[in-house]
């Protein structure tokens, strides 16, 4: 009776079990379901305020004006910070990227809504797991633009131009940064030391933790956005493209 008893209390306690481990199994899928819902890009169509077309058109009219500037970033190399850009008040030159291309806009209301919309949306990311979201806006917007590529140097350049606020931005760009940290191998016992008795030597062990140094790399994403504005005609505007990690 008693062996009887143990048995439907050991069958018991496995069926408990196995209920927990089937439950956090389902938990497990729903959250990847979960992530990989709000990882997956949804089209957002932005339509107000609606898109000034003979804004735009006016904007990009022939001027005096010039808009020069370099791009570059300031990720760092080596260590635990491999990958990171660098702090606000770091003043080391930063590293000139060639070949980025640059895209000039006239900074009408719907262009700068889709703009903060997707600052919005990368901001709350940083913060918590939220819908990952693209914003789509009226067509005729990628019409009415300008591109320039910077050179080997990072320089680039937008002649021509009239007086009047734009949004410069550029392609999101991938940079590989390498690193070095230091990684456990294992660990074992080495002899420290004996201690003499009238029984003899007897061994003081020690253990002993072994390392060694690996490489690896670090993939960061990184892109500029800013507003720029021409003040009046015959006038150099200088931009500093500082690219910086894409949160």
């Amino acid at each position: 009776m008693h062996v009887q008893q143990t048995l439907r209390i050991t069958a018991a306690v496995l069926a408990g079990l196995l209920l927990t481990s089937c439950a956090s199994e389902m938990r497990r899928a729903e959250n990847k379901a979960l992530e990989q819902q709000l990882d997956t890009p949804q089209t957002v169509q932005v339509t107000t305020p609606p898109f000034d077309e003979a804004f735009a058109n006016a904007a990009l009219a022939e001027g005096s004006s010039t808009i020069k500037g370099v791009v570059f970033h300031k990720i760092r190399n080596g260590g635990k910070d491999a990958g990171r850009d660098a702090a606000l008040l770091n003043f080391s030159s930063g590293t000139p990227m060639a070949n980025v291309k640059l895209f000039l806009y006239p900074a009408t209301e719907h262009f700068k809504e889709i703009m903060r919309l997707e600052n919005e949306n990368r901001s709350a990311r940083a913060w918590r797991k939220v819908q990952l979201k693209s914003f789509v806006g009226d067509p005729r917007v990628y019409k009415y633009r300008l591109i320039a590529t910077s050179d080997a140097n990072g320089l680039f350049e937008f002649p021509k131009m009239r007086p009047g606020k734009y949004v410069l931005l550029t392609d999101n760009w991938s940079i590989t940064s390498n690193g070095q940290e230091t990684v456990l191998t294992g660990h074992g016992y080495e002899t420290a030391g004996y201690v003499v008795s009238q029984y003899g030597a007897t061994p003081i062990n020690r253990l002993v933790v072994h390392t060694q140094e690996q490489n690896f790399k670090v993939r960061t994403d990184v892109s500029f956005t800013d507003e720029v504005n021409v003040p009046a005609d015959n006038t150099v505007v200088k931009v500093e493209a500082r690219m910086r990690p894409i949160r």
